[in-house]
C-alpha cells in the first residue's frame, strides 16, 4: 500500500507540474545527457496531460556561438518564429540547446542522438508521453540535424520536421517507415531586402539554399520514401506568413501518425547520417539488426551546388542548382528488407555475412516457417526463435549471408 500511494503522488506532482507549464515556457539546467547547456519545456493549453500526450522533439537553428538559451527566441512573442502558432500545437514541446561545436554543424555530431534519447527520457520522466507519437523536427542548422539525426533515430519516431536545413550526402532509405515533412522556402537566398533573416547581405547557397530540399525530394521519391514536399514562396525566417502556414500544415500532418514498428518496408545503413561532420555506426534499425559485417565500401547520394553562391540579383537565383552523384563511404553495410506477407521477406544486403530480423504476430505466423530471400538469389528457409528483452517483437531470424561466388 506504501509503494501505490508514493506511486500516486508521483503522478500527481507529474500532473500538477504540467499544468503549471500549460502555456508557458520554462527550462531545465543542465540539458539532458550532458553536463552544460539547457533545456525548454512548453505544454500548449489545450494538451490534457491527463492522458499520454505527443511529443515535439524541436532542434533550433543558429551557429557556432549561439548561446544556450537560443532555443527560447524560437517561443519569443517579438520574434513570431514559433509563436503564436506552437499555442495550439498538438504535442508537448522540448528544445534542448545544441551540444558546443567548433562550428555551426553542431546538431550533426557522432554522438548527439544519445542527447536526444536524454532528451526524451526526460520528458517521460515529467509528463505521460505517448512513445509511439514522438516527432522530431528543426529549423536552419537544427534542419541539418533533422535531416541526420532523423535517420539515425527513425524508429523512434511517427514523424520527421525539416524545416530550412541542408545536407551533403546520404541515404534516405534510412527513413523508410517513418514519414518526413521538408519545409523550405523558395527564396531562402533571395537577394531581396527582408528575405536574408537578420544578415546584410542574401544568405548563402551552401548554408540553406532550397536547392538541399528539391534534391531531398527527388531521392525521397525515387526510393520510395513516404513524404510532403512543402516549398512555400517567402524566405528563410519561420516568420514569414508563407513559412507559419506550412509550419501549421506540419502541425496537421501529425493528427493520426504513430510510430510503425513493423512496416512493411526498413533498411539498416550504416555508417548513417548526413555527413560533414560526422556520422554514426549503427547495429540497429526497426526489425533489422547486423550482427557482423564484411569489409567494403557502400555507395550513398551526395549533392553538388551549382551557380553562384550569394545571389546578388534575382537572375544569380536561379542559376543555383544542383546535381547529385554517387560517393563511396568506406567500411559501410546495408540491408534493405521488405516483409512480403505470408511468411516471406525479400532483403538485400551489402557487406553482411549475419544479421537479424525480429518478428511479431503482426508481421506473420510465428508458429510456421519464414522464407528469406537473399540478393544472389538464394532462398533460405527458417524457423523463428523466441526472444525477450523486446518492447515490440517477440521472436527472431538470424540470417547468415552465403559467400558471394
Amino acid at each position: 500500500m506504501a509503494l501505490r500511494g508514493r506511486a500516486a503522488a508521483l503522478l500527481s506532482a507529474a500532473l500538477t507540474f504540467g499544468a503549471a507549464l500549460a502555456g508557458q515556457l520554462t527550462f531545465d539546467e543542465p540539458a539532458p545527457g550532458r553536463t552544460s547547456g539547457r533545456v525548454y519545456w512548453y505544454v500548449p493549453d489545450g494538451i490534457d496531460l491527463s492522458r499520454p500526450a505527443a511529443l515535439f522533439v524541436f532542434l533550433h537553428g543558429g551557429s557556432t556561438n549561439s548561446p544556450d538559451t537560443a532555443p527560447g527566441n524560437y517561443f519569443s512573442d517579438e520574434k513570431q518564429w514559433l509563436m503564436p502558432d506552437i499555442t495550439n500545437a498538438p504535442f508537448i514541446v522540448v528544445a534542448p540547446s545544441a551540444p558546443p561545436a567548433p562550428d555551426g554543424s553542431r546538431w550533426n555530431r557522432d554522438g548527439v542522438s544519445k542527447v536526444i534519447d536524454a532528451t526524451i527520457a526526460a520528458a517521460q520522466r515529467k509528463f505521460k508521453i505517448d512513445p509511439d507519437r514522438i516527432f522530431l523536427g528543426g529549423h536552419s542548422m537544427g534542419g541539418y540535424g533533422a535531416y541526420h539525426l532523423g535517420q539515425i533515430l527513425a524508429d523512434r519516431f511517427a514523424g520527421v520536421w525539416i524545416s530550412a536545413g541542408g545536407w551533403w550526402e546520404a541515404d534516405y532509405r534510412s527513413f523508410l517507415g517513418t514519414p518526413v515533412y521538408i519545409q523550405h522556402g523558395a527564396l531562402d537566398c533571395s537577394p531581396r531586402p527582408g528575405y536574408s533573416g537578420g544578415h546584410d547581405k542574401p544568405r548563402r547557397h551552401h548554408w540553406c539554399g532550397v536547392s538541399f530540399a528539391r534534391a531531398a525530394h527527388d531521392l525521397m521519391l525515387r526510393d520510395g520514401v513516404e513524404h510532403v514536399y512543402d516549398e512555400h514562396s517567402e524566405g528563410h525566417s519561420l516568420a514569414f506568413p508563407a513559412a507559419k502556414e506550412a509550419m501549421r500544415r506540419f502541425f496537421a500532418w501529425t493528427a493520426g501518425k504513430r510510430r510503425n514498428p513493423y512496416a512493411k518496408r526498413t533498411a539498416l545503413i550504416t555508417p548513417c547520417g548526413t555527413m560533414h561532420p560526422e556520422v554514426e555506426r549503427l547495429k540497429r534499425a526497426r526489425w533489422l539488426e547486423l550482427i557482423e559485417a564484411t569489409a567494403g565500401k557502400i555507395a550513398v547520394d551526395a549533392i553538388v551546388l551549382h551557380g553562384p553562391d550569394i545571389a546578388w540579383k534575382d537572375e544569380d537565383l536561379k542559376l543555383q542548382t544542383y546535381t547529385l552523384v554517387p560517393r563511396d563511404w568506406d567500411n559501410g553495410a546495408r540491408i534493405l528488407a521488405e516483409n512480403l506477407g505470408d511468411n516471406r521477406f525479400k532483403v538485400k544486403t551489402e557487406n553482411v555475412k549475419r544479421f537479424r530480423i525480429y518478428l511479431s504476430p503482426q508481421m506473420g505466423d510465428l508458429t510456421k516457417p519464414f522464407t528469406v530471400m537473399l540478393t544472389d538469389g538464394s532462398t533460405l528457409t527458417l524457423k523463428s526463435e523466441p526472444v525477450s528483452g523486446e518492447r515490440d517483437y517477440t521472436a527472431a531470424l538470424t540470417v547468415c549471408v552465403p559467400p558471394t561466388r
